[in-house]
């Protein structure tokens, strides 16, 4: 009797978990559809956990077949020889996913990932306490910094928002917005503009909040900051379209209270916003099954079948059918009242055009950055100085690598 030839991929994932039942459905649904795949679901941890693991396997020539990786971990692995290009593999799913978001996972004009979900920059609001405090919902920077002080004001206990430096996606993200790129790539040499004059303008406007103690310096995620959000002390955050999930799991209480909205503008008219966050699929330059791998994570990512199928695991698909089923899909836990929310997000994602490029050395920069602007938010002391010297560090360790670099 002719015995089938079945492939088992190794799959490194913290969105599709096991015990989802959500999760269990896209992995049976691939089974269904090839019966000659097992996929073998490992959850990992966060995204430098992960790389790390990464590396250490690809030395022992024991990697995984797919990996989930957050986006600013891509450069650092292809430079390192750990990622497979898989421009091919893709080819026939490459008009399921919008350019701009296949920039994410594109170096030098070669595809190295295929994106799972996206981060659509948004502001998630307490939409009774803006009310409350008689405060409309900021569109500019400028009108953020307004909004903060009359929140303040009205009640000395409350905050627009808490000040976490390590952030440091965000802080990239917002300097990419207005008009800097911490670090831009020709091919050839690498240029770092983390202290560029239009990085620094964003640099002075958190020091000017914080130094009028308009937000709070206070990370993310702590139970502190949970407690603060719970008790309406902390009124807003500037992140990714994901955040409801977040604010959710730590506030469930105050679902029905918060809405969303399109990010501030540096300036007045022009939307153009980066990503923040979001992660993609890469298949190891080791994978004993590399074709098999591109060809699940492709299906998974992109097709019409997986990003729908995406939408179920409380993310926002990157694909073009996983995005347009978010416009008839309910709107998150945290704002049930926001019948638009899709709506408003993907008219985000389509002025979603600035693009964030990392660099190879994320991981010396955020160590630093994220340290030394915690202790100048703390000690009240420069934050330029902080960019600045983060762009030294940053630029010694690039050239310190062997890298061509142009300032």
């Amino acid at each position: 009797m002719f015995e089938r030839h079945t492939v088992t991929l190794q799959f490194w994932t913290y969105t599709v978990k096991g015990g989802d039942p959500a999760a269990k459905a896209i992995v049976d649904k691939y089974h269904q559809e090839h019966p000659n795949v097992t996929i073998k679901l490992s959850e990992v941890g966060g995204t430098a956990e992960t790389a790390s693991k990464l590396l250490a396997a690809d030395r022992a020539d024991d990697t995984p077949d797919v990996v989930q990786l957050e986006y600013r971990a891509l450069p650092s692995l292809v430079v390192a020889g750990a990622v497979k290009e898989i421009t091919k593999d893709v080819a026939s799913v490459k008009n399921k996913i919008e350019p701009n978001i296949w920039d994410l996972t594109t170096l030098n004009d070669q595809i190295y990932g295929v994106p799972q979900d996206i981060g659509p920059m948004m502001f998630t609001y307490r939409k009774d306490l803006f009310a409350k405090y008689g405060v409309k919902v900021p569109t500019t920077w400028s009108e953020y910094a307004d909004a903060a002080e009359k929140i303040h004001k009205k009640n000395p206990d409350v905050y627009i928002a808490s000040f976490s430096a390590s952030q440091f996606e965000f802080f990239a993200a917002h300097a990419a917005q207005a008009g800097a790129q911490w670090w831009s790539n020709d091919g050839k040499k690498w240029t770092v503009g983390i202290d560029s004059e239009a990085s620094l303008k964003t640099a002075d406007f958190w020091q000017d909040l914080v130094d009028r103690d308009l937000v709070k310096v206070e990370p993310l995620l702590t139970p502190e900051w949970n407690a603060q959000v719970n008790d309406g002390k902390i009124v807003s955050w500037a992140a990714g379209a994901w955040a409801p999930s977040v604010l959710y799991s730590i506030a469930p209480d105050t679902a029905g209270k918060w809405s969303s909205a399109p990010l501030p503008q540096w300036k007045a008219g022009d939307a153009a916003v980066p990503f923040q966050g979001g992660s993609t699929y890469l298949v190891p330059a080791k994978s004993k099954h590399a074709k098999e791998a591109a060809a699940f994570a492709a299906w998974l990512g992109a097709s019409d079948e997986g990003s729908k199928l995406l939408l179920g695991l409380d993310i926002y698909p990157s694909g073009n059918a996983g995005r347009a089923a978010t416009l008839t899909h309910e709107p998150p836990k945290l704002m049930p009242q926001q019948k638009d929310f899709y709506q408003v997000a993907d008219r985000v994602i389509k002025n979603t055009t600035i693009p964030v490029v990392w660099g190879p050395n994320v991981n010396v920069a955020q160590s630093g950055f994220s340290d030394a602007l915690n202790k100048a938010a703390l000690n009240k002391t420069s934050f330029r100085e902080v960019y600045r010297a983060t762009q030294k560090t940053v630029v010694n360790d690039l050239k310190k690598s062997g890298y061509t670099v142009t300032q």
